[in-house]
């Protein structure tokens, strides 16, 4: 049976929090973990947990060392662990990470890429160009 961390365990860690009055507009960073209750129009990053809570949305890429969502990312993620999407939450766009959890009634539309060493912080080249379809110079032949 998988131990599940308690809301008291998660919220003990969290050094920041967008509360679920707050709108920001522009890119976070952060070395602890942080905690997004509002709506974040703007790529967050966290190198401890990133938590986005049921009321949370984020309009951009997130990258975090372990990933939990319960509310809606329009963007890439990015995990170095674990990444859970609970039952409320949505993700539309790409996720690379080390392990993933979709709970029932969650929704993922995109591609996942897993490897069991997780992901760092990738240069934008590089995963522009893995994003894109290769060029086909036959096209239109069988």
């Amino acid at each position: 049976m998988l131990k599940r961390k308690t809301t008291e365990q998660v919220n003990a860690k969290i050094g920041s929090i967008i509360g679920a009055d707050m709108v920001v507009k522009g890119d976070i960073e952060a070395t602890e973990a942080i905690r997004v209750e509002g709506n974040v129009t703007g790529d967050v990053s966290s190198e401890g947990t990133l938590v986005i809570a049921s009321t949370g949305k984020v309009v951009g890429n997130i990258k975090g060392n372990n990933i939990m969502i319960a509310g809606t990312i329009e963007g890439d993620l990015v995990s170095g662990g674990r990444t859970e999407v609970a039952s409320t939450g949505k993700i539309i766009g790409n996720i690379r990470t080390k392990s993933l959890i979709v709970d029932e009634n969650a929704v993922f539309q995109g591609q996942c890429t897993m490897n069991p060493n997780g992901f760092t912080a990738m240069q934008p080249a590089l995963a522009d160009k893995e994003m894109e379809p290769e060029a086909n110079d036959n096209a239109g032949e069988y």
